[in-house]
């Protein structure tokens, strides 16, 4: 009975946990543009800042995979780069997910905690995020940064036909 007891007090605060995740999903906007990227994120919020989900690249990007992603609250300080604030950092494995396989090169991404502010189809005041992109090498590649909203892609719209990360340069391909 001891083993019983044990066994459902688990799953009940196991399930609680799981409960309070809380998701959100983030639509990527080009910087000065009204053209939103095709790919989108989608995380959940877990206890102890740590955050994991995928990026869709499958819906509008029509890849065949979409992208883990797992990372954790962080926060980036005024200075040189050009987006700031509290939000979350991800490892994205979209070079993988659109490779089929694993290509050594990384996509990371800083999301802010609040999506942008949007006026007349285009986003204003700080940008809510930014990636960098570099190989196992150590070779930084590249770099991308605008705003983001909660919703789904207006009709109105153009979608881009590539995603935030960009893509590989050529010789960085194999």
């Amino acid at each position: 009975m001891k083993f019983k007891t044990v066994a459902v007090i688990t799953l009940v605060v196991l399930g609680s946990s799981f409960a309070s995740a809380q998701a959100a999903t983030f639509y990527f906007w080009e910087a000065g543009t009204d053209i939103l990227y095709c790919n989108f994120l989608v995380i959940t919020y877990h206890s102890n800042g740590v955050v994991a989900g995928y990026e869709n690249t499958t819906t509008y990007c029509n890849n065949r995979f979409n992208a883990a992603v797992v990372g954790f609250d962080a926060t980036l300080p005024k200075g040189g780069l050009p987006a700031h604030g509290k939000g979350v950092i991800v490892g994205d494995a979209i070079y993988d997910a659109f490779a089929d396989a694993y290509t050594g090169d990384q996509w990371t991404l800083w999301v802010s905690d609040k999506y942008s502010k949007i006026r007349g189809g285009i986003g204003y005041g700080p940008y809510t995020w930014l990636g960098v992109a570099g190989t196992y090498t150590g070779f930084y590649f590249g770099d991308n940064y605008g705003w983001t909203t909660p919703t789904p892609i207006p009709s109105r719209h153009k979608v881009a036909g590539h995603t935030t990360a960009g893509t590989l340069p050529e010789k960085l391909r194999k």
